[in-house]
């Protein structure tokens, strides 16, 4: 895994994702405002979305996550007051329990073998009354069908990144399997029912 990313950010220009301009304005109200809270981005690539969140909360403490030296060097060249670590797939995040007030993952988790692992350390880290938001490819019913019969191949390509697919109920279940309550879910892309990605907000009660 650590191979494949460190290619795709050698090979890569930095900037934001592709769809930035999509999720973003349904997804920054949701940063936190308060002065003392601690925020990660896991899976936080290059940075360019904790750049987004300091616009917003500028006093927040930020710690950023990934996989990949590539993209943390150049995260911690541009974004030398944040804090950021290396992670492995089905590892310990290198974060205190109850320390974390939000935790944004962004077009992350369908890159990840161990998702059992990952959201039960999103659970552990984060503190009660603290905020996961999470989104990813929408996958439901009618979506899934259209796939199956116009563009099988091309979307579950196997030499693809994304290795793992969801729809808002499996998403929701990982939450509440680890003590997260989720509490607000929509949509960006194109439209419902088959809309390009899922958000769901969640909450440690």
């Amino acid at each position: 895994m650590n191979t494949y990313y460190e290619r795709y950010w050698s090979q890569r220009p930095d900037g934001k994702l592709s769809d930035f301009h999509l999720k973003w304005p349904k997804l920054r109200r949701f940063i936190p405002k308060s002065d003392s809270s601690v925020i990660v981005d896991f899976g936080c690539g290059n940075g360019e979305i904790i750049k987004e969140m300091i616009k917003i909360n500028p006093v927040a403490k930020y710690i950023g996550l990934d996989v990949s030296d590539t993209a943390l060097e150049r995260a911690s060249a541009s974004l030398p007051g944040v804090q950021f670590h290396k992670i492995e797939d089905g590892s310990a995040f290198p974060l205190t329990d109850n320390s974390v007030d939000f935790i944004f993952a962004s077009e992350v988790i369908e890159h990840v073998y161990n998702t059992e692992k990952v959201f039960s350390e999103m659970a552990r880290v984060l503190r009660i009354g603290g905020r996961l938001l999470v989104t990813t490819p929408y996958h439901g019913f009618v979506k899934n069908l259209l796939l199956v019969l116009l563009a099988f191949n091309k979307h579950f390509d196997p030499t693809g990144p994304h290795i793992r697919f969801f729809s808002k109920r499996s998403l929701c279940n990982c939450m509440k399997m680890v003590g997260l309550k989720p509490l607000m879910y929509g949509y960006f892309g194109r439209f419902y029912p088959v809309p390009h990605c899922i958000f769901v907000l969640a909450v440690k009660s």
